[in-house]
């Protein structure tokens, strides 16, 4: 029998605060249990489905970041091969006193070498390589508040030996 559990990734920057997470489209392999995503502190959103990877969500997920970068925790792959479980969504978080929102996010989980549950994040927007200062990043445009209107950039940057900790940099606009 399938079973829910809860699945923790963190986004780690010294006063950060996590406001929301806001699905857009997700997809789960064949029979496990999904019942959505929650902001679970000021840095970890929390995904509760089930954990069985499948080559079905790993094409969704590369579908849905077509023309982006994606990256992933403890890995050196290129996209994985395997995800239990994958979301697409608005990331809406706080830093020093500005909010900013990261639209067409994805966050999804899968199974690396070494026997762990990875986390990969991405986008269709984000991009990746060298950009200054971040090398080895998934960054993307942050807006104000309302969605509208670009102030920064905002590097997603996995952590070596970590399975489910993206560290966070911000830069204005």
């Amino acid at each position: 029998m399938a079973t829910e559990r809860d699945n923790y990734v963190q986004l780690s920057l010294t006063g950060i605060k996590i406001v929301s997470f806001e699905e857009e489209d997700h997809c789960v392999s064949s029979g496990q249990p999904y019942d959505g995503v929650s902001v679970a502190s000021d840095d970890k959103i929390e995904i509760k489905a089930g954990r069985h990877g499948t080559s079905e969500v790993a094409a969704w997920f590369k579908n849905q970041s077509s023309g982006g970068v994606v990256i992933g925790c403890d890995t050196d792959d290129q996209y994985p091969s395997k995800l239990n479980f994958a979301v697409l969504g608005t990331l809406t978080f706080e830093f020093t006193g500005k909010t900013y929102v990261v639209k067409k996010m994805l966050l999804a989980q899968g199974h690396n070498a070494r026997d762990r549950n990875n986390w990969w994040t991405g986008g269709p927007k984000m991009q990746g390589g060298s950009v200054d200062p971040w090398v080895g990043a998934a960054i993307a445009t942050a807006y104000e508040k309302k969605g509208i209107l670009p102030i920064g950039k905002v590097a997603f940057i996995a952590d070596v030996f970590d399975v489910s900790k993206f560290n966070l940099g911000v830069i204005g606009l």
